[in-house]
């Protein structure tokens, strides 16, 4: 094979060649051609190969203009003729690349008529190409979906390649693809494609991928393909009598010699049957929040050492592949050692679909009491399709060590009068005690021991001490009480937002995201009266506090989780019905 070298190297090149047919008989000659994308002047040296004769018949180099990409190709011709029978290997374009197999008979025997080797794949217009590829009936386009597998779980996300192939000079994608289903959704979808060259059949493509996560909303067998809109050029004279396609092999001189028209049409891919599987209910844990993938969990703290009052952050990292939108933690809840706060997420994606990442969960947390306090383990629930079962990752204990406040240090006697009053006082005398004063006792001063220097430095340092621990105590309760009316203020502002966010999902007609809305409205509403966590009031919790009266709120919940899972429609009036149950409820609160 011709080895292509780049004079410059800022981007290498990308090449690719073929050899048509890949058997033909003494006395005919194989076509290879190789076609190479990518910037910089390419010097081409020809093969090698005992028994065969290489002879370049053509070669151009284009540049063109497609979705705004500039793509610089060059396509070179190249004639094998054999010298003799055998069976002849070419080596590949680079070292990567596998070598060419041709395959001559002697003459008289089988000819390129016959079946060809294992490996090539000659398609006829409009049929199936090698590797699944279904080209238009003039054989200028495709369009191709490549996934890892075809079973598939509920809400599982797996990474989607969506191939537009465009033979060059005959075809230009003029928008993105489109997918042909309602049981799928498509995510992430890259905005910008990537580029590739590539030989089909001896012609010279350019492939467009681009990258995305296909979802799944419901179990069962479906199938789906994926259209996208090309604009092709069409003959207006019969190909027989344009001699110029096999002579000069550019399409640019084809089309200057060969008077064509353009046209629109559009390009579909193959169905790519799948067969849906739902979630088991059996050994579903509690805390499953509908992660599915492959994921494991470590945790951090901010600091080793605190003082009693102030906050910390414990971090949970979890890494790995899968829907990372549905991956939540309520993390560190219901311990009394710390008093816990909503925690917050941020996503780092590995890849351009963010199939692979990592999710960051900061909580703020406050010892209660000081001493030793070890942070309790963290859990995380996901459903692994690798293995068909739920599992449950685990991190690692944290221990640090929470000082006394200022406050708590103040409640207790000074260092000094501490020691003084341990320290036990000698008798210096033995045997019957004298009935007169010792004569060691004396003093050179009648001031009285309550006006004495020593005695009003330490009332008066007892008396700081009390006024700063007194000071501190009121900061502490006013800096509760201000603690107290923020959450208040930030639960209503929660609240109007999700108003406004219920009314705008009613007109772009959302229940998903009308649903989510009000759900989250009423667990704010909820979490004022409860004085629990609104992540923690769920249907159980609804079942175990509210009455028959409030059928309708225990019925929004449920409606929220179906429109999550099914995305299921709704009507306007739905709408209405729902937005007039959420204010009721939220007017109720205001009146009481």
């Amino acid at each position: 094979m011709v080895a292509a070298t780049s004079a410059w190297t800022p981007a290498a090149a990308s090449v690719d060649a073929s050899i048509e047919p890949s058997q033909i008989a003494l006395g005919e000659s194989a076509q290879l051609t190789i076609m190479t994308s990518g910037d910089g002047t390419l010097s081409m040296t020809l093969p090698v190969v005992s028994g065969l004769e290489f002879r370049v018949v053509a070669q151009s180099r284009r540049i063109e203009i497609i979705n705004g990409a500039t793509i610089a190709s060059t396509s070179t011709i190249i004639r094998v003729t054999p010298e003799e029978a055998g069976v002849f290997t070419i080596p590949g374009v680079t070292p990567k690349s596998p070598p060419l197999v041709l395959r001559v008979n002697p003459k008289g025997g089988a000819s390129s008529s016959l079946a060809p080797l294992p490996g090539f794949n000659s398609s006829a217009s409009g049929g199936a190409a090698a590797n699944g590829i279904r080209l238009t009936p003039d054989g200028s386009a495709f369009v191709r979906l490549e996934v890892p597998k075809r079973e598939i779980y509920v809400g599982e996300s797996i990474p989607a390649e969506i191939q537009v192939g465009m033979r060059n000079g005959f075809a230009a994608a003029s928008n993105l693809p489109k997918l042909n289903s309602g049981d799928f959704t498509l995510n992430n979808l890259s905005p910008q494609p990537e580029q590739s060259a590539r030989v089909i059949d001896g012609k010279p493509f350019t492939v467009f991928t681009w990258h995305s996560l296909l979802s799944a909303i419901k179990p069962g067998t479906y199938s789906l393909n994926f259209a996208a809109p090309v604009t092709v050029r069409i003959r207006t004279q019969p190909r027989g009598d344009s001699m110029l396609d096999d002579l000069l092999g550019d399409p640019f001189m084809q089309n200057f010699f060969g008077a064509s028209i353009t046209k629109n049409i559009t390009v579909t891919s193959p169905d790519t049957a799948f067969t849906v599987l739902p979630l088991p209910a059996r050994g579903r844990p509690p805390d499953f929040g509908g992660a599915v993938g492959s994921f494991k969990i470590s945790t951090d703290i901010s600091s080793t050492t605190n003082t009693a009052g102030d906050p910390l952050t414990l971090r949970m990292h979890v890494n790995g592949a899968g829907n990372f939108d549905r991956v939540e933690s309520n993390m560190l809840a219901g311990d009394a050692q710390w008093k816990t706060y909503q925690p917050k997420a941020t996503f780092k994606q590995a890849d351009p679909t963010g199939y692979h990442g990592e999710k960051i969960f900061e909580q703020p947390l406050i010892a209660s009491q000081p001493g030793v306090q070890t942070i309790p383990a963290l859990a995380f629930s996901f459903f692994d399709p690798a293995t068909r079962r739920y599992e449950t990752a685990q991190s690692a204990p944290l221990r640090l060590t929470v000082s006394p406040s200022v406050a708590d240090r103040a409640a207790g006697p000074p260092p000094a009068l501490a020691k003084a009053a341990a320290t036990p006082v000698e008798d210096s005398h033995s045997g019957l005690r004298p009935d007169h004063a010792a004569a060691d006792a004396s003093t050179d001063t009648l001031v009285p021991m309550y006006m004495r220097p020593q005695y009003l430095i330490a009332t008066s340092a007892l008396a700081l001490l009390f006024g700063s621990g007194w000071l501190a105590l009121r900061r502490r309760k006013r800096n509760a009480r201000d603690l107290r009316r923020r959450h208040e203020r930030l639960r209503q502002e929660t609240i109007d937002a999700c108003r406004k966010q219920m009314a705008a999902a009613a007109t772009a007609g959302d229940p998903a995201l009308f649903f989510s809305a009000a759900r989250f409205a009423l667990q704010q509403n909820l979490s004022g009266i409860w004085q629990i966590e609104p992540e923690h009031i769920t249907t159980a919790e609804l079942d175990s506090r509210l009455g028959p009266d409030h059928e309708d709120i225990r019925q929004l919940f449920a409606l929220a989780d179906e429109a999550n899972y099914s995305g299921g429609a709704a009507h306007a009036a739905d709408f209405v019905r729902w937005t007039s149950v959420v204010q009721r409820r939220l007017l109720e609160e205001e009146k009481s």
